[in-house]
């Protein structure tokens, strides 16, 4: 019998999340495979579900299985293929095997979440993901938007945050620093009007990868080099700290 109490386990690659029982309504983020879901309720073949961030949305439940107690996937896949990057695995026995149950076979090692011990290994990864489509709600390698690539990325160092731009700011709120003193890891933070619309990761001062129709590096400075639309857009810039060993 499917009730609150069940976890929903995602066995798709990837997982729309709606604002509403219905895919007339919009798309809001993504779950990814692997990822366990809180059943907060259910209407029909819709399941109302809760993210590990605390993101609530709709999604069908032909996306996944309804678990009394689902397998551990506290691993991280970093590749773009065959799995999407921002895929959940498990280690049995020392192999890597999917919430389905197949081996999974790599050239890179999935990281555990929160293995990643530094700012240079952050911005290593998020590199590795240059020329990654932008695409709303997306949270893996088969799309990012803005905040999924930034949240994504933090995860692997255990770091969860927020879904969305605007709720990664707040997080930050007690942090804001000069954007040209930023340094590695630090975010920068644009939009218009006060509102916060567009996240990047500093890869120090004015200079950040981030996804804006494909995840890219460059600059938002005022020279030659630097974009201007980006810079026009410049909100304001927060300090990130990780307990780093």
């Amino acid at each position: 019998m499917i009730n609150k109490d069940n976890l929903f386990v995602i066995r798709a690659h990837i997982a729309p999340l709606y604002s509403k029982p219905t895919f007339t309504s919009s798309k809001i983020s993504k779950a990814t495979f692997g990822e366990q879901l809180k059943v907060l309720n259910v209407k029909g073949s819709w399941l109302n579900i809760m993210q590990e961030d605390g993101y609530k949305g709709w999604i069908k439940d032909f996306y996944g299985t309804f678990e009394k107690k689902a397998p551990q996937c506290e691993y991280i896949v970093i590749e773009k293929h065959p799995l999407p990057f921002g895929s959940r695995v498990q280690k049995i026995n020392g192999q890597y095997k999917t919430i389905n149950g197949d081996d999974y076979n790599f050239s890179l090692e999935p990281i555990k979440i929160g293995g990643v011990t530094s700012f240079d290994s952050l911005l290593f990864h998020a590199r590795n993901l240059i020329g990654c489509p932008y695409r709303w709600g997306g949270k893996t390698s088969g799309g990012f938007d803005c905040s999924g690539f930034v949240q994504t990325i933090f995860l692997l160092s255990g770091l969860m945050l927020p879904r969305d731009s605007w709720q990664q700011s707040e997080f930050f709120k007690d942090s804001f620093i000069s954007g040209e003193k930023s340094k590695p890891g630090d975010l920068h933070f644009f939009g218009k009007d006060s509102k916060i619309s567009h996240v990047g990761i500093s890869t120090g001062g004015l200079n950040l990868v981030h996804c804006q129709g494909w995840v890219k590096e460059e600059s938002f400075s005022d020279d030659t080099f630097g974009s201007k639309k980006l810079a026009d857009m410049y909100m304001h810039t927060c300090s990130v700290e990780l307990n780093l060993d």
